[in-house]
């Protein structure tokens, strides 16, 4: 079984990776539901998108991480935030 990625123009399906399989084989396609639905076929935007592995397409989609506190501000409050229970449990 091979996986590859690819993108659906309205009309056909292009690999964006060398196929090695024989031809007429049967294939499962899946459409994904992405950024790449978005973007116009063979322009600028279009290329860019394709060469990018699904991590970086993963994390641009993330973006990073935005506070106005610092590093220590922020740990405070996940301490300050954390409750103690009193478990009465027996591992072994």
């Amino acid at each position: 079984m091979l996986s590859i990625r690819g993108i659906y123009t309205g009309k056909e399906i292009k690999p964006l990776e060398n196929v090695h399989a024989l031809p007429n084989v049967r294939v499962i396609i899946t459409f994904l539901d992405d950024e790449a639905d978005h973007i116009e076929p063979n322009t600028e935007k279009w290329e860019s998108y394709a060469q990018k592995t699904p991590t970086e397409v993963f994390l641009d989609k993330c973006k990073g991480w935005e506070d106005t506190r610092s590093p220590e501000e922020i740990i405070t409050e996940i301490y300050a935030s954390r409750t103690s229970a009193e478990r009465k449990v027996q591992l072994f």
